[in-house]
């Protein structure tokens, strides 16, 4: 297993450092070689750690611009999950569960060292951040769950099996309805140019990975796994979700049901990207949220 330094992509900030060596603070742009293919990710700024974990068929781009803005107090982690975006091509011996996941979790985390952090999971990233709680509980502090789902329906599952070509352009999606529709649900409510940096990040999707990871996070098990991590964990949840996403405000509703204490946080007018659609309302429930932990933390110090 091995890292090397990448030009950043056209229209994102320049590569500043090219080892985990370098000065805190200034962007760490990687690619981590894994016996089950590349992983791609991005370490910026300076403080108490935040790792971001994007939903089903999504690139990190879509925390682009919050992280723009929560780089200025924390030391911000994302990635590109295996199958997806820069992370590919993986190997043909490679799996797409949800365990698999959690374990690409852990080894990014592992090296960069970003530990003790607050895991933020969007969709089906909230089910990743807790299989990893529950196998690395070192690298988990606390969780915030984003437009969380019980994977997905029958229906949306069915659709998924068309989708067999080694690529999908932007102009095929058209020749798969139901497809087209699980896709168009998703980022319609994402503002310009994130929505169409979405949509073909989506066409170059590896259909073995996008297929795999929707059985998988379509599994009791899975999804117990977040419901047990939500009722065990003392430390207060956050729950983020938008009013016109019915199924991620249900399943929000249902984890907050659940949690030992917590805040449930419905964004009005807002769908299933609230980290795009209203960046700086979500910015600043993930602050107050994670300075109301840093005081606790200290006040756990102080007493011990």
């Amino acid at each position: 297993m091995g890292t090397i330094a990448l030009p950043s992509p056209a229209g994102q900030n320049q590569l500043l450092n090219t080892s985990l060596g370098g000065k805190k603070g200034k962007q760490i742009t990687m690619l981590l070689n894994t016996r089950n293919g590349p992983l791609y990710y991005e370490v910026d700024g300076d403080g108490p750690p935040l790792v971001f974990v994007s939903g089903w068929a999504m690139s990190c781009e879509c925390w682009r611009p919050a992280v723009a803005m929560l780089k200025r107090k924390y030391r911000c982690l994302i990635y590109d999950s295996r199958g997806v975006a820069r992370s590919q091509p993986s190997s043909v011996d490679a799996s797409f569960t949800i365990e698999d996941h959690a374990e690409d979790l852990h080894t990014v985390i592992e090296t960069t060292g970003v530990f003790d952090a607050t895991i933020v999971g969007h969709e089906l990233g909230s089910l990743v951040a807790a299989a990893s709680a529950a196998r690395h509980p070192q690298d988990v502090r606390s969780l915030i769950v984003v437009s969380p789902r019980r994977g997905f329906s029958e229906d949306d599952v069915k659709s998924l099996a068309v989708f067999t070509p080694a690529s999908l352009a932007l102009r095929e999606l058209a020749a798969y309805p139901l497809l087209r529709n699980l896709v168009a649900r998703r980022f319609r409510r994402a503002p310009q140019p994130y929505r169409d940096r979405l949509f073909n990040d989506f066409a170059d999707l590896s259909p073995r990975a996008a297929y795999e990871t929707a059985i998988s996070a379509s599994s009791d098990d899975a999804v117990e796994c977040l419901y047990d991590t939500v009722r065990r964990t003392a430390s207060p949840f956050l729950i983020i979700c938008g009013e016109k996403d019915k199924k991620g405000a249900a399943e929000g509703r249902r984890l907050f049901s659940l949690a030992r204490a917590g805040k449930l946080a419905t964004l009005r007018d807002c769908g299933f990207l609230p980290m795009l659609e209203y960046r700086r309302q979500f910015v600043k429930l993930i602050e107050g949220y994670a300075s109301i932990q840093q005081a606790t933390n200290r006040r756990a110090i102080v007493r011990s």
